[in-house]
């Protein structure tokens, strides 16, 4: 999924564009923006970061906008770092589904 980097002697791995897994003995995830270290990489980055939950008429075209109002189905969960508010990913899912873990390392 990621790329491994040694930088300074440190190991890190960049596993979204905004979001690394690094440390030596327990592995953590560290937003790459501001370096706020989120939480321990065995769980699921979302538990730490700042959630938004938005309707899917935020992303449409204006000309579909109309018809994604009147649709309540499906929404978007925005999430961010809880430190600088850098965005780390966006799942479209529908409205009662619970939290994708989009990301499973092998540690």
């Amino acid at each position: 999924m990621g790329y491994l980097v040694i930088h300074k002697g440190e190991e890190m791995v960049r596993v979204l564009e905004n979001l690394e897994v690094v440390g030596d003995k327990e592995k953590v995830y560290r937003c790459l923006k501001c370096g706020h270290i989120l939480g321990p990489a065995k769980q699921d980055y979302k538990d730490f970061a700042l959630k938004r939950t938005v309707p899917i008429s935020k992303a449409q075209p204006a000309f579909l906008s109309s018809y994604a109002v009147k649709s309540n189905t499906f929404v978007m969960r925005e999430y961010y770092c809880p430190s600088c508010a850098v965005m780390f990913e966006v799942d479209m899912v529908q409205k009662d589904e619970p939290q994708i873990h989009s990301i499973e390392l092998k540690l």
